[in-house]
């Protein structure tokens, strides 16, 4: 036998034994094993998003990681804001690292709204001056 048709024999073996053990369990419940009550799956973190291209600080956010690096040249990516992004929509606010500090301030003065709107809101709470010579940073005053 040759060394092919010996590797075939096992694939081929292989594939049999997964498509019996699929047979045995059974149809698939909706929603994998993640599901909540009606059915539908839910996330479990960040990681259930892709890296998607973050247009406020126009970097590539890993979204696992909750870190910004430069985008690779020629890849396309969605933007984090995008519903389309995961079939749970769009990234959910604490998964983006500038806004998730401050997500209890943002909600104890009542700031709402999409992830966008609330990024913006907590970016200009904590706004800061920068001298164009020195480099120094003050926060913006009132």
């Amino acid at each position: 036998m040759s060394t092919m048709s010996f590797l075939s024999v096992c694939v081929l073996s292989a594939c049999v034994q997964l498509a019996m053990s699929q047979v045995a369990r059974g149809p698939p419940r909706a929603g994998g094993s993640g599901a909540d009550d009606d059915g539908f799956p839910t996330p479990s973190g960040c990681c259930d998003w892709p890296s998607c291209f973050d247009e406020r600080t126009q970097l590539c956010l890993d979204t696992c990681l909750m870190a910004w690096s430069q985008c690779p040249k020629k890849l396309f990516l969605m933007t984090c804001y995008s519903e389309y992004m995961s079939p749970f929509g769009a990234l959910p606010l604490q998964c983006f690292p500038d806004a998730a500090p401050h997500m209890e301030e943002a909600e104890e003065l009542g700031i709402t709204g999409s992830a966008k709107e609330v990024r913006l809101a907590v970016h200009k709470l904590n706004g800061k001056h920068c001298h164009p010579k020195t480099g120094i940073c003050r926060p913006d005053e009132d």
